[in-house]
């Protein structure tokens, strides 16, 4: 649920006037190691439909964490959860998850004209 809701805000925040919201092409996120992407795509596609977002793409960047115990830097998603806390992939040493929580918006794309591009 905490998927749909960030991507909730994220489509409020787009779509309130501050962005030409009928020429974004791509829309780039960085999201963190609790967030599924897969559900944060699948729930940009079900709330962009039917307002200016509608054909645009969603992005997510990966997030790296680095680990204070083995020095790795590494990207990290829901697989690296235990719980609220982050699980080095390299080492398996353990680190709350402090930073990274929520959803960070990164660039927005926009297209010359009003044609829709294919994700």
């Amino acid at each position: 649920m905490h998927d749909l809701a960030a991507v909730t805000a994220l489509v409020d925040r787009l779509t309130s006037g501050a962005v030409p919201a009928e020429r974004v092409a791509e829309i780039r996120i960085k999201a963190g190691p609790v967030f599924d992407p897969e559900a944060l795509e699948q729930a940009y596609e079900m709330l962009a439909r039917e307002t200016p977002l509608e054909g645009s793409c969603l992005v997510i960047e990966p997030s790296f964490a680095r680990c204070e115990a083995c020095g790795v830097s590494s990207p990290v998603g829901p697989e690296d959860l235990a719980g609220h806390v982050l699980l080095c992939p390299a080492c398996g040493a353990p680190s709350p998850v402090e930073h990274g929580a929520g959803i960070e918006l990164v660039a927005i794309d926009l297209r010359p004209g009003p044609s829709a591009l294919p994700c």
